[in-house]
């Protein structure tokens, strides 16, 4: 079964592998092409390594085009792999009587392999790829004439290389767990209540202010909630604050609930809570705030042996074409806010509309709009 961290580092890898797979097939093509074909034509080499030079900086530019692929089989395990089976072929071509060389090429690949796997598996079929192309290259070379079987150690040379190499994978993916583990702990502190769960101040008003440019840029319907607990210090004085913690998570977790999975929810102060509704209109919005208004008051929560009942008041209110950035909008939503208190709390009030709009026949003022759940 994946875990929460092995879904979050394979996306990770995935987002940084592309850069470092592109530079390194490239880099890797250049540099054995160019160093090969030069070679070849100081030594008088036969025109086979020249045709295989020119080969590998083919499939390999394939290759670097195949980290634009979508498929994350493809950019995790087949391209370090394929990697693994060109350049290993190549070796065998090129340097099987030149025993040092051919030692020295294939230690180069562990390494080349395990920096253009983004991931441990593979990295590991790579070298498995790697390893078996060597053993075959030996054994074929040990076969051809019995003056190589003197070289036969030199050929060998590379395992220990192989075998180091795979160490560095495991090291790599370990420490890539815990800088992704790190991360994520970081972001989840940054942007979540330690409390509730959900969104802190900072990050649901950094939503808030994002879905406010969105529904502008497309001119779609957007509203949100401004929830307070009534009575919030006559609680904690009564009760205590283990009391309140509890009414506070048992809140955060029914607006969890209750709302669509587009929307956003977030934690402003101990008692006040922002909701946001994407492609909500004003009238759907309070008919949410009614409906959680009677559903909160009809709780009960437990907490240090004794049953304790809370109700919350809503401020709603909907984007309006005179709204310039999400600071008009929340400030229609406090005011919204405040009138429910006024007016008894447990009920929910919907925000006028600005004043140049309050007086036109195609938009009614919706501040009388309240739904009142005390009686």
């Amino acid at each position: 079964m994946k875990t929460d961290t092995d879904v979050a580092c394979k996306n990770e890898s995935i987002k940084s592998a592309t850069p470092m797979q592109r530079t390194l097939l490239i880099a890797a093509a250049v540099l054995v092409a160019t160093s090969s074909l030069w070679s070849a034509r100081e030594t008088g080499a036969p025109s086979t390594i020249f045709a295989a030079s020119l080969t590998l900086v083919i499939v390999t530019l394939g290759l670097a085009a195949l980290t634009f692929s979508r498929n994350v089989t493809v950019r995790l395990i087949v391209i370090p792999s394929a990697a693994a089976l060109v350049f290993g072929t190549y070796i065998n071509t090129a340097y099987s009587d030149q025993a040092a060389v051919y030692s020295l090429c294939f230690t180069l690949l562990g390494f080349f392999v395990v920096g253009v796997a983004p991931r441990l598996r593979g990295a590991a079929l790579a070298l498995i790829v790697a390893t078996t192309f060597g053993v075959i290259g030996v054994a074929f070379a040990l076969l051809a004439t019995d003056a190589t079987l003197a070289a036969a150690p030199l050929f060998l040379l590379w395992l220990p290389g192989i075998a180091l190499a795979g160490g560095l994978a495991i090291i790599l993916e370990q420490a890539r767990r815990r800088t992704l583990a790190l991360t994520s702990e970081l972001e989840r502190r940054a942007t979540s209540d330690d409390l509730s769960g959900v969104s802190n101040r900072a990050h649901i008003n950094l939503l808030a202010q994002n879905e406010f440019a969105r529904a502008r840029r497309y001119r779609e319907p957007y509203a949100c909630l401004m929830l307070e607990i009534d009575g919030f210090e006559v609680l904690k004085s009564t009760y205590g604050l283990h009391t309140t913690d509890v009414i506070v998570q048992v809140l955060s977790g029914y607006c969890v609930v209750v709302m669509r999975h587009c929307d956003s929810f977030g934690r402003l102060s101990p008692q006040r809570f922002l909701a946001l509704l994407p492609e909500t209109e004003g009238h759907g919005a309070l008919t949410l705030a009614s409906r959680m208004c009677q559903d909160i008051a009809a709780l009960t929560v437990k907490a240090s042996g004794q049953n304790v009942g809370f109700t919350i008041s809503i401020g709603a209110s909907e984007l309006h074409p005179s709204d310039r950035w999400v600071g008009d909008m929340l400030r229609r939503t406090e005011q919204a806010l405040d009138d429910a208190i006024e007016r008894g709390r447990n009920n929910a009030v919907l925000a006028a509309m600005p004043p140049e709009f309050a007086d036109t026949d195609a938009s009614p003022d919706p501040h009388e709009t309240t739904a009142n759940t005390a009686s």
